[in-house]
């Protein structure tokens, strides 16, 4: 099995820790490629951040299909909560898995509570997950969406308090909105969640490495998306970018 995680901002800074994380908890057998993109935004914290960095997925993608390679990898995981580009890649990916961090992470805690909370960076997060929530049609599940005041380049800085924030911002969520389960919004927050986990008692599942569990599974099941409304003429483009070598 082989799976292609795309880090989709323009900085290779996230790979070698999304990379080590991965290959501790990967089955045997399981062949992890990490990317980031060779241009595009530094972090994805808006829609517009998102919209910028969605051809330069297509683009890495594309790139890591050409020639002999085409077919080579079993799953594309886009790892960033707002999975940008995974529902352009559903249409045009034969051959291959295509899994967000976002939506399958949340769809994972659905079976681990009723009620859930999103917890990402910044104070928009609010409102942006918010919406989410409604375009999966779970806003009677997700009871909290929030975020803490480190952005997502310096989540990493001090460690100690990210996780004080988080942790603030979980006990806020479970005391006063009553989660049940809390789903961390970004990827840059890789590793945290079970520490995070036993300071507020309850289940907080790690985005990225729930998410390539989960897609290591699918694959191995031999489940792949349905392709019934694809439309053809997204497909033919896509090959184009195959051919001219974008």
């Amino acid at each position: 099995m082989k799976i292609l995680v795309i880090n989709p901002v323009g900085t290779p800074i996230w790979d070698e820790l999304t990379l080590k994380h991965l290959k501790q908890i990967a089955n045997p057998g399981t062949e992890v490629v990490v990317k980031s993109l060779p241009q595009g935004p530094e972090s994805i914290e808006s829609e517009f951040d998102k919209a910028l960095a969605e051809k330069h997925v297509m683009g890495v993608v594309a790139r890591e299909l050409l020639g002999s390679r085409e077919g080579e990898y079993d799953a594309v995981m886009i790892n960033c909560f707002d999975d940008p580009g995974v529902k352009a890649l559903r249409e045009v990916m034969r051959d291959a898995l295509v899994l967000g961090i976002g939506e399958t992470s949340i769809t994972a805690a659905l079976m681990l509570g009723f009620s859930i909370a999103i917890i990402s960076t910044g104070k928009e997060s609010k409102a942006i997950y918010r919406r989410r929530a409604a375009e999966l049609g779970l806003l009677d599940r997700v009871v909290y969406t929030g975020g803490i005041e480190v952005p997502v380049l310096k989540l990493r800085e001090d460690e100690t308090a990210t996780l004080k924030a988080l942790e603030k911002e979980g006990r806020r969520a479970v005391e006063e909105y009553g989660a049940e389960v809390i789903v961390l919004g970004c990827g840059g927050m890789i590793g945290m969640a079970q520490e995070l986990s036993r300071r507020v008692g309850v289940p907080v599942v790690d985005p990225t490495i729930t998410t390539f569990k989960v897609t290591e599974a699918l694959v191995a099941s031999g489940l792949k998306h349905s392709y019934v409304h694809a439309p053809p003429h997204a497909i033919k483009r896509f090959q184009a970018l195959l051919s001219n070598g974008v």
